[in-house]
């Protein structure tokens, strides 16, 4: 090279894959035989100049940081270019005070720097997916609380089903089944967010920037990937995922912390019904004994009400209505289900609640059709009364005592409760139909809507979550994939003569498309908020007296 002398040191070559002597400039004045050689240089070839036209360029800022201050000696790894290939080096650098020049040793550590990454994958990978492990969760969670990040959810995913599969296919097909979920996950994820394979079938997922709410909301979008049938396993299985949320520092201000309740929440998923999401509360983690006996108390004593949210066909006009439990506890005050249920559930009540509200409902609705005799009332079944030994002779009972015809009794059984009931469930489902009672799908399309259990099971119609309603947005904007979704429900509904009830209806553009798309019956606080028994009364007697 010109400007520059060649050095050769027998001790330093066996040693060093390359010694250079540079100046203030960092201009190369000497380089070892084996140095030329290691960069790939022939002798009598130019070589570099500079010693930074070497450095790879995302390299030079801290190497300019090391050399600030001109320090007697200093040492780092870096990575050197080689022509169009670059390698990491060991960099150690001693000054020549008389010369005011430095020599670099270097020594190759691409080959550990390989390992010791391939070695650091693996520790930190799952195997099968590929994703991050448990302890890389661990380690991107602790950098965002240590980062003093303002909030992030993290969510607990447990696919429901998927030891069925493994009973039944194999775990080569179990695996293949982990595989395709990992896939369909990983094409939800969000800039920032991360996922995670903890083992077996259990995923995490942690939502930057997103409170609860909002994660849960983004997480509807999990239980539609996840609704699509498995075609790698054999009549392609559908498979359900549990979820649990928790979010930082709201419920938890360190690794351990989280991911426990965000599994009480996923478990809490479990218990209700599966294939759902449920936002971590302290109720769920404690069952508070105190709100626990007031529970005991309040349905002694009556404070248990239901309020009835009407339902109207596409004219408008009033048909039926849906039931919902209500709660005001002289010390608590007004409890919406959102706040009791979970206490309900974790200490056991819902079976005799849900009886009380099934008997409550069905005198009411002698009432209702004393006023109209094609009223129809609508009731909701929570999985643990749904799941128990005698829900048949539970129904059957009170329609005695009552009198009701019961075709005008509609039983609403979210549809992930439906997809795992038991063949005993069925049976009941098949006796009380035969005995004229309807039953409704709830929650429709953010469970498995498999047109299998749609025509096995007798259904009289589904009801659309409202979560679809309100995404399809006010604007008919002619490529609204929710829009889309919703007029693909519907048409698919009454190919099999199915009627369809829409929920959450609020503007006057969804009633509109909803009615241009063929819905049956629709509520909201559009055409009506809940409201009790005598308000109803009251809106029925004024569209008698209007017809006629």
């Amino acid at each position: 090279m010109r400007g520059a002398t060649r050095m050769s040191s027998p001790t330093l070559d066996r040693v060093l894959d390359a010694v250079l002597r540079v100046d203030a400039r960092f201009d190369i004045r000497f380089i070892s035989e084996q140095g030329q050689r290691w960069l790939n240089r022939a002798p009598g070839s130019e070589l570099p100049k500079n010693f930074m036209d070497i450095v790879h360029p995302d390299d030079l800022p801290a190497l300019r940081q090391i050399l600030v201050g001109t320090p007697d000696s200093f040492a780092c790894d870096l990575r050197i270019l080689k022509g169009t290939t670059e390698c990491w080096v060991h960099l150690r650098s001693y000054c020549l005070t008389e010369a005011r020049e430095l020599v670099l040793c270097i020594v190759d550590i691409s080959q550990w720097k390989t390992e010791d990454s391939a070695l650091r994958h693996a520790a930190e990978h799952d195997e099968l997916t590929g994703l991050p492990n448990r302890a890389a969760l661990k380690r991107a969670m602790e950098q965002r609380i240590q980062s003093n990040r303002k909030v992030f959810s993290v969510a607990l995913l447990d696919l429901d089903g998927f030891k069925n599969v493994n009973d039944r296919y194999g775990h080569a097909m179990g695996d293949a089944v982990l595989v395709e979920t990992a896939k369909r996950l990983s094409k939800l994820l969000a800039p920032g967010d991360l996922i995670a394979r903890l083992g077996g079938d259990e995923f995490v997922l942690l939502l930057e920037g997103k409170q609860a709410p909002a994660a849960q909301q983004a997480l509807k979008n999990v239980l539609r990937a996840m609704a699509r049938p498995f075609n790698t396993a054999p009549h392609n299985a559908y498979l359900g995922v549990s979820i649990g949320v928790a979010e930082f520092p709201l419920h938890g201000e360190d690794y351990s912390m989280l991911l426990k309740n965000a599994d009480t929440a996923m478990y809490q998923s479990k218990n209700s019904g599966k294939n759902r999401i449920t936002l971590f509360a302290r109720a769920q983690a404690h069952a508070d004994l105190a709100t626990q006996a007031a529970i005991h108390k309040g349905i002694q004593e009556g404070e248990f009400f239901m309020e009835y949210q009407p339902q109207y066909d596409m004219q408008r006009r009033l048909v039926g209505a849906e039931s919902l439990m209500r709660w005001t506890n002289t010390a608590l005050g007004r409890m919406v289900p959102e706040q009791f249920i979970p206490i309900v559930e974790v200490a056991g009540l819902m079976p005799f609640l849900g009886k009380w509200a099934l008997r409550y409902c069905c005198h009411q609705l002698k009432n209702f059709l004393a006023l109209d005799p094609d009223f129809v009332l609508s009731v909701n079944v929570s999985p643990t009364q749904f799941n128990s030994a005698n829900f048949d002779d539970q129904v059957l009972e009170v329609i005695a005592e009552t009198g009701i015809n019961p075709s005008r009794l509609v039983l609403e059984i979210t549809e992930s409760t439906l997809m795992n009931s038991q063949k005993k469930n069925q049976l009941a489902l098949i006796r009380l139909y035969e005995q004229g009672v309807r039953f409704s799908i709830d929650d429709f399309g953010t469970g498995f809507s498999s047109l299998s259990y749609l025509t096995r099971l007798p259904v009289s119609s589904i009801k659309i979550d409202r979560a679809f309603v309100c995404a399809m947005g006010e604007q008919p904007a002619p490529n609204n994939s929710d829009r889309k979704l919703i007029g693909a429900m519907i048409k698919l509904a009454h190919s099999i003569d199915l009627w369809v009830v829409a929920e959450g209806v609020e503007t006057q553009t969804q009633y509109d498309f909803l009615k241009a798309a063929g819905c049956n019956l629709v509520q909201g606080y559009l055409l009506g908020r809940p409201m009790s028994a005598e308000a109803l009364a009251l809106r029925f007697s004024a569209q008698t007296e209007a017809a006629l």
